[in-house]
């Protein structure tokens, strides 16, 4: 019996001491919604759409807008009328430049925002690496909706970790 008890212990101890491998994970939209870092970046993201939205607003909504309203004076005119004739062209012409002009901002937009996300995972996976060096993990997993991770306990998360390390120091 004592032997068994013995090996009972042993076992018990060596489930301890060798718990497999060490992991930690990383709550994304925690991190993005809390950490001043990705706040401020993601304000400085709000900013430059807006800022293209104004100009769109400028350069195509109120001209066409005010080309509407000439057109609209000129209803009763017939539409071969030189003054509504030209009216419509520019109208068009206006409009064709601002499919353009929408188009590009949206390519710089998502440039802009891809440049956000790239140096948004570049501070986390650094700064995981520090954290799991730290902790001597040897697997830290991001969680992101919808992603491969269903539930994580709170003794293997080190998004707050991460964020400290990835927002500068006050």
């Amino acid at each position: 019996m004592a032997r068994a008890l013995r090996f009972a212990i042993l076992l018990a101890f060596a489930g301890c001491a060798s718990s497999g491998p060490r992991v930690g994970v990383i709550q994304v939209q925690t991190v993005m919604e809390e950490s001043p870092w990705a706040l401020a970046q993601m304000e400085s993201l709000r900013k430059e759409i807006n800022a293209r939205q104004a100009t769109l607003e400028e350069k195509c909504v109120e001209p066409l807008k005010k080309l509407e309203g000439r057109l609209q004076s000129l209803a009763d005119r017939p539409d071969a009328d030189p003054e509504k004739a030209a009216v419509v062209l520019e109208k068009r012409q206006v409009y064709d430049g601002c499919v353009v002009l929408r188009s590009q901002m949206q390519d710089e937009i998502s440039r802009v925002r891809d440049r956000f996300v790239a140096d948004l995972m570049g501070r986390i996976n650094e700064a995981a690496r520090e954290v799991a060096r730290r902790r001597k993990l040897d697997l830290v997993l991001l969680n992101q909706q919808p992603g491969p991770v269903a539930f994580s306990g709170p003794r293997i998360d080190v998004t707050g970790e991460v964020k400290k390390l990835m927002d500068p120091a006050p």
